[in-house]
């Protein structure tokens, strides 16, 4: 039961209980049967289901309509007594009520050990790890632990390993499930000193695997250094090796990739690519090596097919061009080109000329033969014989040296085209 105290002008009046009114009214001595209506209340007000005890249902139909007439009445702090509902009725409810606020109480007062588990959880998260309340409630979702022995031997490990509370705290936010690690010394300390040999360590190592939590659930012996030791023998050193991992750590995640990437780049060598080449390929676009062997070769023949000189970088460009979209994104590129009134041949010139052409979007593509024909008023043959102009941003690079051409021509510095 709440209490309300409402301002009514300059003055206070007191909400009295309706059963409280019944009780003190002078009008109420002696307390009516409860299945008959009080005095002074009409009949027709009434219910008929309050006349009758063999209802079934009259029990709850009577703690249902207690509920909703449980309120109060405001007259110069007093309250009439034809309004007042039977103390009877009341009496139930009350009970009823008291009960229930007993009940949630008790529960109030001793919380399920669900929950207490839950507070714990994030109580460490926000103390120990350094997440805000929401993060916090966030993370708990995913983890549960009752005591603090193991997340604590995990932190303990990564500060030894110099991670700072900045990258501990994202790295617990990215991955909370990392704090359940078990037996850290065995699981997690092998894969850092790992890092620790190859060159990344300290605060490179912190931010490097709080961004790339991944690498943490893959194997050391049957993912991580297989991966590590294929890279090296095309990158030829750890430095190379470091930087197609921190670019692409999910090289080191799967299996499959490492079979891949090992078949797909015997392939490029028996096609006489050039093993300088290869290692440029492969720190910038590990990707394309790691698709299935089967398309990698089809690739491989397409891009030959299409007069690509396997000596000459463009050739792994072609192929990168191509692994990148699907056989429908392709289509949907030519036809963009032929839109503007391409022949074939003069994209397929275009493509070999610059095969980035057909990796950047088509929304790109649209926007640029706009701007050069439409605004600038050049013939569409001419983005065919120059199509490098495709590998720059056409709001910060294009358009400010097109209005720079157009202020010379407008001054007679040069000729229009």
């Amino acid at each position: 039961m709440h209490n309300a105290w409402p301002k009514t002008g300059s003055h206070r009046k007191k909400l009295v209980p309706v059963y409280q009114a019944a009780q003190h009214s002078s009008d109420s001595q002696l307390a009516p049967n409860p299945l008959q209506p009080s005095v002074g209340v009409s009949s027709s007000r009434i219910p008929k289901f309050l006349y009758s005890r063999s209802s079934s249902s009259s029990s709850t139909m009577i703690r249902s309509l207690c509920r909703s007439l449980y309120q109060v009445r405001i007259i110069n702090g007093d309250c009439s007594n034809t309004h007042a509902l039977n103390f009877h009725l009341i009496r139930d409810n009350f009970i009823s009520s008291s009960s229930s606020t007993s009940s949630s109480s008790i529960h109030d007062k001793y919380p399920s050990s669900s929950s207490s588990s839950s507070s714990f959880v994030v109580n460490y998260l926000i103390n120990s790890c350094g997440l805000s309340e929401h993060q916090a409630a966030i993370a708990s979702k995913k983890i549960d632990f009752t005591t603090s022995t193991n997340p604590d031997s995990v932190l303990n490990l990564l500060e030894n390993y110099g991670f700072t509370k900045k990258y501990i705290t994202e790295l617990i936010t990215n991955c909370p499930s990392f704090l359940l690690s078990s037996d850290p010394l065995k699981t997690l300390k092998p894969k850092l000193d790992f890092f620790n040999s190859i060159g990344i360590s300290g605060l490179d190592l912190a931010k490097f695997l709080s961004s790339h939590t991944s690498v943490f659930s893959s194997g050391l012996v049957s993912s991580i250094i297989p991966s590590f030791d294929e890279i090296k023998k095309t990158g030829r050193c750890n430095k190379n090796v470091i930087t197609v991992i921190k670019r692409h750590s999910w090289i080191l995640t799967r299996n499959h990739y490492v079979k891949n990437l090992k078949v797909n780049i015997e392939l490029l060598r028996n096609e006489g690519v050039p093993h300088s080449n290869v290692s440029k390929f492969l720190i910038n676009q590990p990707s394309a090596l790691t698709i299935s062997s089967t398309k990698f070769e089809e690739v491989v023949q397409e891009v030959k097919g299409k007069g690509f000189d396997p000596y000459k970088i463009d050739f792994l460009t072609a192929i990168r061009g191509l692994t990148a979209m699907s056989k429908s994104t392709s289509e949907a590129k030519l036809n963009d080109y032929r839109k503007w009134g391409l022949s074939e041949e003069e994209i397929q010139d275009a493509f070999k000329k610059n095969p980035a052409c057909m990796i950047c979007s088509e929304k790109k593509i649209m926007s640029i033969m706009e701007f050069i024909v439409n605004q600038m008023g050049y013939h569409p043959s001419m983005l065919a014989k120059c199509p490098l102009i495709f590998n720059f941003s056409l709001e910060k690079r294009i358009v400010p040296r097109c209005v720079v051409i157009q202020l010379i021509v407008s001054r007679g510095l040069i000729k229009e085209h």
